[in-house]
């Protein structure tokens, strides 16, 4: 006999959509893991991964620029695509991180982050030869573009903080820098982190890290870097722009605007008595 009060939707899961560079993307960590694909190897040309995936070369070129941006592989005329030489389980979890980038709390992210990029600030500015210098001058002069032209920076503003990693010449402390890169990225755009004049502040932040880091003042670059990182996250405290609000009021839950009332008072309390 079948229960009335029985409730079916407990047992339903979220469907989640895949896009074809994310399956793309999948496969190439299956390959990497099964060792078919190895670190230093270099893949097929974009037109025969094309054909293979049957998809066009435009998503196979958005598959490839992702797995770029993040430290997996490397592009160039001469040498075409090749898997960057990290160990097999630091390009498992750089990948796993991309396609799985959901659970990560704000307050997860900043805590290491925070610790991590402080500590990138500090090596790279006792480290790093002029040559890595100017690429993080370049990568900032095209987020401050980028700023001028009140265009989105996120993926102009990650690439700062990635060039500094790679100035730490330390490849662990750069592949974990990179391994959090989607997680910043998908927070930035949910919460829309660069509104309200943030980009440009985050701009001369940067400024600031850079000439510490020219002038090798490795406790200034520490102290500005971290500083950064907290205020990007006091932005986010003080816009509110939380989704998951939206959608307890969307969907009729009471946790609305008086719930967000209290937080926002709370933390004017928490700052004020900071």
């Amino acid at each position: 006999m079948d229960d009335p009060d029985f409730d079916v939707s407990r047992h339903l899961q979220k469907i989640k959509v895949r896009r074809p560079p994310d399956i793309i993307i999948e496969q190439i960590s299956d390959l990497i893991a099964r060792r078919i694909i190895k670190a230093g190897q270099k893949l097929p040309a974009e037109r025969v991964l094309a054909e293979r995936f049957d998809v066009s070369r435009g998503t196979v070129r958005e598959a490839l620029r992702r797995l770029e941006f993040f430290g997996i592989v490397r592009t160039s005329p001469q040498s075409g695509t090749v898997v960057e030489n990290l160990s097999e389980h630091v390009l498992l979890g750089l990948i796993n991180n991309i396609l799985n980038a959901d659970d990560t709390s704000p307050e997860m992210l900043i805590e290491v982050r925070g610790a991590l990029e402080a500590l990138s600030a500090r090596l790279a500015t006792e480290r790093a030869h002029s040559g890595q210098i100017a690429e993080i001058r370049k990568a900032q002069q095209r987020m401050r573009e980028q700023a001028e032209a009140n265009a989105y920076t996120l993926e102009e503003d990650l690439l700062f903080h990635l060039k500094v990693a790679e100035a730490t010449n330390n490849n662990l402390l750069r592949s974990l820098i990179a391994l959090m890169g989607p997680d910043v990225l998908r927070f930035s755009h949910q919460h829309a982190t660069y509104k309200d004049g943030r980009m440009h502040a985050a701009a001369n932040e940067h400024d600031a890290i850079i000439e510490a880091i020219e002038s090798r003042q490795p406790e200034e670059a520490e102290r500005l870097m971290k500083q950064h990182i907290d205020k990007s996250y006091e932005h986010y405290r003080r816009t509110g722009d939380h989704p998951e609000d939206d959608r307890d009021e969307n969907s009729g839950a009471k946790r609305d605007k008086p719930a967000r009332a209290r937080r926002a008072k709370t933390s004017q309390s928490m700052r004020e008595s900071g």
